[in-house]
């Protein structure tokens, strides 16, 4: 069974394959391509292969992947899908060959380097991780880099780099106002810095997009912070009574 910290790097680095590979493109090449600049053949197995792996069957993901890589072997999207199978698998420094072969492919594609940054902060890097994002950024055809943005954060936030976190979170929102998890997780993040009142008004904005339960754990901590007890206990009651079956964490924060 894979571990708590490992399953959320893979189910980060493939929602972040899944969300933004599709959004890569390459020069037509003299045969025929389709989207992204690979051939039919090979577009169908990646999505195939990302399917598989959304739903954690690697052994089939990879045999999906491989059939790509035949048909399509200069693809980046192809061995970044590759690596996140390896990383699921334990095959650490295969994943890492892999990803060194998507950015000699693709050396300045904000997709392609977000999805290294994210791996290299799964894997405890978070300064080469950060530097990655940061690349990401500058590349002017990425088409999301809102997906950076967010998962700087998130690295920044795992490492408990309060300020920086809090930089790329504000950053994010610009683009997407209404994201849960945005809002949550820069709640979250003022309110380990202290500031109680930033964390009220981010944490009623998630509130209002409909509550779960480590959303209303988080705004009963951050208004006991603020010294209103009474808003602390209603929050409280509506989490029993809305959520029944949550056993609360004790640290009134954590990444939903």
């Amino acid at each position: 069974m894979l571990q708590p910290d490992l399953r959320r790097a893979r189910n980060l680095l493939a929602m972040l394959v899944l969300a933004a590979l599709a959004a890569c493109s390459q020069a037509p090449t003299k045969q025929a391509r389709s989207v992204g600049g690979m051939t039919p053949a090979g577009r169908n197995n990646l999505d195939v292969a990302q399917g598989y792996l959304g739903q954690h069957q690697d052994a089939r993901a990879m045999e999906h992947a491989r059939l790509a890589l035949q048909t399509d072997p200069e693809s980046a999207d192809v061995h970044v899908v590759i690596a996140l199978i390896q990383q699921a698998d334990g095959e650490a420094d295969k994943a890492g060959k892999s990803f060194d072969r998507a950015l000699k492919l693709k050396p300045g594609s904000g997709a392609v380097l977000n999805a290294h940054a994210a791996w290299l902060c799964g894997q405890g890097q978070v300064d080469a991780a950060d530097l990655e994002f940061a690349r990401a950024l500058r590349d002017p055809d990425y088409k999301t880099p809102m997906q950076a943005l967010a998962n700087a954060g998130k690295c920044a936030h795992k490492a408990r780099r309060w300020p920086r976190a809090e930089q790329y979170f504000r950053h994010a929102l610009e683009f997407a106002p209404e994201d849960p998890q945005l809002l949550y997780l820069l709640a979250d993040t003022e309110f380990r810095q202290g500031q109680t009142m930033e964390a009220r008004a981010f944490i009623q904005r998630r509130d209002a997009l409909g509550a779960d339960a480590a959303t209303l754990e988080l705004a009963a901590s951050i208004e006991d912070a603020a010294g209103d007890r009474v808003s602390a206990a209603r929050l409280r009651q509506r989490l029993r009574d809305e959520f029944p079956d949550h056993v609360p964490t004790g640290e009134g924060a954590a990444t939903p």
